[in-house]
């Protein structure tokens, strides 16, 4: 009695942990404290969460994406040429920097590992200048740029994401400047980078650039760390709050995750704990599930002119998985429709051949169209093929026109019997009168 209560009772007690497990990971973490957040899929196009993604709010310093990507773009891999910083080049700036100097020189590399990597305003503003002639000319470029991808709600007016009132942009603008960055060659490596050393220069010692990310970096806030976080962009503004945007490619799944307006106080940058929050419950809220198995028999189809058979089944050509929520119900909510070619196949048949499709939905949308194909082939039976081709050729057009044009022969072939018949017996008539006068 004992030993029956005592595991009665663990086994209500690991039920209810695997149900505590099983909600927790569910729940959507508290993003409160972050005014406009957007995750995407790469591989399916999709957003897995949205939160105020279409309002206009302050680029920050996402808008160094934009100005890494251009200036990757431009050198390509001329990532060794110099250039020497002007005053011009410099021009006005706020927020953080390298204390470039007047006359001082660096490698394009050098450059873009302080914008991508570090997010320095000073580098931002002498790259657009060396690539555009003028800063005027560079934020023309971005704005061009942002056009060309479809970001409708974006306007930039400078290089380094320091706020204006006149620049704007959206969660979901900053998400397809992050995806095209990201397949960007070039761009990832600069922007995941922990630490990058800018050499001794002709005015300067020896500089470090840490990225700017908390979520890889490790020089000053060690908590948000996370391995599987990479650089993109980080950086605050007074009117823009913590803007965090990283993108995370694991289990062959890529997320991107943009946060922008986080609020901060004495524990927490919020930004960062949401964003790590939101790459756990990601990854553990969906996965690729398998929604149709090529072994699966969908239907059967009726076969005829076989001594074999009278039917085949018809299966999935290729069995086909689809990013879902892990609590989805394959069963229940992934939507069948088959559409066959025809209501019955003629033998001979090989196997694979295309008899129809299924249609898949889910949540009232296509996900997915399979061709449905036979597994076997089907021998033809010669007797019923012969029997077959008579009885469709006396159904034909052809063989009504003959049996038309053979019944009119016979018809006039029967006339001129009687005709004949009919002439002999007058001229016996009239010759058996002709002898008995």
């Amino acid at each position: 009695m004992k030993k029956s209560a005592i595991l009665t009772v663990f086994t209500i007690f690991i039920l209810a942990v695997l149900c505590i497990g099983i909600n927790a990971s569910s729940e959507l973490p508290d993003v409160s404290k972050v005014q406009n957040v957007y995750v995407y899929n790469l591989e399916n196009d999709r957003v897995l969460f949205s939160k105020n993604e279409n309002d206009r709010i302050y680029p920050a310093s996402t808008a160094k994406i934009m100005t890494g990507l251009l200036a990757v773009e431009h050198y390509a891999d001329r990532y060794g040429e110099l250039i020497t910083v002007t005053k011009e080049s410099l021009g006005s700036f706020k927020g953080k920097n390298l204390n470039l100097r007047d006359g001082e020189m660096f490698t394009v590399e050098n450059l873009l590992y302080a914008v991508i990597c570090g997010g320095a305003n000073d580098a931002a503003n002498v790259l657009a200048y060396e690539i555009a002639g003028s800063h005027e000319a560079f934020i023309e470029m971005m704005n061009a740029k942002a056009k060309q991808l479809g970001m409708n709600d974006t306007n930039y007016t400078n290089a380094n994401g320091y706020s204006d009132s006149s620049m704007y942009t959206t969660a979901k603008d900053t998400a397809i400047i992050a995806k095209h960055a990201y397949l960007t060659p070039g761009f990832m490596d600069i922007s995941s980078a922990v630490r990058y050393e800018i050499p001794q220069t002709n005015k300067s010692k020896i500089r470090y650039v840490y990225n700017s990310s908390y979520l890889v970096a490790n020089n000053v806030e060690k908590k948000y760390k996370n391995p599987d976080a990479m650089g993109m962009n980080a950086g605050s503004t007074v009117e823009g709050g913590h803007v965090c945007v990283t993108a995370v490619t694991k289990q062959g799944i890529t997320n991107f995750y943009v946060l922008m307006g986080g609020h901060i106080d004495e524990e927490e940058i919020y930004s960062y704990k949401a964003a790590n929050e939101l790459i756990d419950w990601s990854y553990e809220n969906f996965e690729y599930k398998k929604i149709i198995d090529s072994t699966e028999m969908i239907c059967e189809i009726d076969v005829a002119l076989s001594s074999q058979v009278d039917y085949v089944v018809l299966s999935p050509e290729k069995s086909v998985e689809y990013f879902l929520p892990v609590s989805v119900d394959i069963e229940k909510e992934i939507k069948r429709e088959i559409v066959l070619n025809d209501n019955k196949l003629n033998a001979p048949i090989e196997a694979g051949y295309v008899a129809g499709k299924i249609v898949l939905s889910y949540d009232g949308k296509v996900i997915s169209e399979v061709n449905l194909v036979t597994k076997n082939n089907v021998d033809r039976n010669g007797l019923l093929y012969v029997l077959a081709r008579i009885k469709s050729f006396t159904k034909s057009s052809k063989f009504k026109i003959v049996l038309l044009v053979a019944g009119i022969m016979l018809f006039m072939y029967i006339a001129s019997v009687v005709g004949k018949k009919l002439r002999g017996n007058r001229y016996r008539y009239k010759y058996n009168r002709y002898k008995r006068k």
